[in-house]
């Protein structure tokens, strides 16, 4: 039978937004249980949050440069607020504090590293993967049928 502070573990995992079996398999993992616990904490999120940061917030507490913990509530709160609202974002931090280690470091630096406040929609996406394309079309109609054999 589960004990009683790992049945509470899961729910907070739940409430987080992730799904059962993502939160069983942390519970089976002590050191990952005790990581995700303390990022739910820092982030202040023990009441729960969407999915898509409840997501990005285990991302942190698995892979959150060791070097770097001091800086850990500061990603937190990045992801609770949403200014860091994408896996790229998150890995860009990880490099960032990886990098920095438990120095401080400039906001602005971190933020300008990390992609904080850049907005692309899909129809900027759309748009220059169009340039791209037309810029490179030639090449592409010409290399078409030929295969690297």
């Amino acid at each position: 039978m589960a004990s009683k502070s790992s049945e509470n573990a899961a729910d907070l995992f739940l409430k987080i937004g992730l799904d059962e079996r993502t939160a069983r398999n942390t519970i089976a993992n002590s050191k990952v249980t005790n990581n995700l616990l303390a990022v739910i904490h820092e982030a202040g999120v023990t009441d729960g949050c969407n999915r898509t940061t409840g997501n990005l917030l285990y991302t942190v507490a698995t892979k959150f440069p060791a070097n770097a913990l001091v800086h850990r509530p500061v990603l937190a709160e990045y992801v609770v607020s949403s200014q860091i609202k994408t896996p790229a974002q998150l890995d860009a931090a990880f490099t960032f504090f990886s990098n920095v280690g438990p120095e401080k470091f400039d906001s602005s630096d971190f933020e300008k590293a990390c992609g904080v406040g850049v907005e692309v929609s899909n129809e900027e996406v759309e748009r220059i993967a169009d340039e791209v394309f037309e810029e490179s079309k030639v090449t592409i109609l010409e290399l078409r049928y030929k295969t690297n054999g």
